[in-house]
């Protein structure tokens, strides 16, 4: 006789997650080291130092937006669940411990974005982020007792094959960087663009699926 396991209300993977994402994102933060300016400081040496903070900042904006739609579609898939299960905390992990090393290749990109083994880095952490995510939805589609019982199919569907695409896209950005750094950067900017587009809960009945 199989042992069941007990649902865990998802109230603490939900807390535990957004804690831990939120010092992801201080510490992303954190990397950008801004400059001392002397009060004899003329207008034009300010203006050079806070030059020399822009590829840092725009590494961070790229990391935050995309820890961002992380965030978002994570509160989201939580959404369409009844609870959790002691695997689902497990593989929650996993997603919080890729999650949590994009401050290192964001660092990395800061100081210089034109070199391939820094996107290809950048490109592989992104890729894992993606591919646990997709790991986690399709133990729960494995075990769709735990999704709600009027969450319709199709939007299970919807949510699998733009999270695949989005570990595709990563996977071509790890090597891509060595034709062109361009064009890594283009897919590190087209994926978070992408989930934008806004993909609302709908909920049908049971019966409807079975038509």
């Amino acid at each position: 006789m199989k042992n069941k396991q007990l649902p865990i209300p998802l109230g603490r993977i939900e807390a535990f997650s957004d804690g831990v994402i939120a010092i992801i994102i201080t510490l992303m933060i954190l990397e950008i080291k801004v400059p001392s300016i002397e009060s004899t400081a003329t207008s034009q040496e300010i203006w050079t130092k806070v030059q020399g903070m822009m590829e840092p900042f725009i590494a961070y904006v790229l990391s935050f937006v995309m820890v961002g739609v992380l965030w978002v579609n994570h509160h989201q898939f939580l959404r369409q669940l009844k609870h959790s299960d002691r695997n689902l905390l497990w593989y929650n992990l996993h997603l919080l411990f890729w999650m949590s090393i994009l401050p290192i290749p964001t660092n990395f990109l800061g100081q210089d974005f034109k070199r391939p083994e820094i996107t290809a880095l950048y490109g592989f952490v992104m890729f894992m982020c993606a591919f646990a995510f997709l790991l986690m939805r399709e133990y729960v589609n494995r075990h769709d007792h735990l999704f709600i019982d009027n969450l319709a199919l199709d939007l299970r569907k919807k949510a699998r094959r733009k999270l695949m695409s989005s570990v595709v896209l990563y996977g071509i950005s790890i090597f891509a960087g060595y034709i062109s750094v361009y064009i890594s950067i283009g897919i590190f900017v087209l994926i978070p663009a992408a989930y934008f587009i806004p993909t609302n809960i709908i909920i049908t009945d049971k019966s409807d699926e079975t038509k």
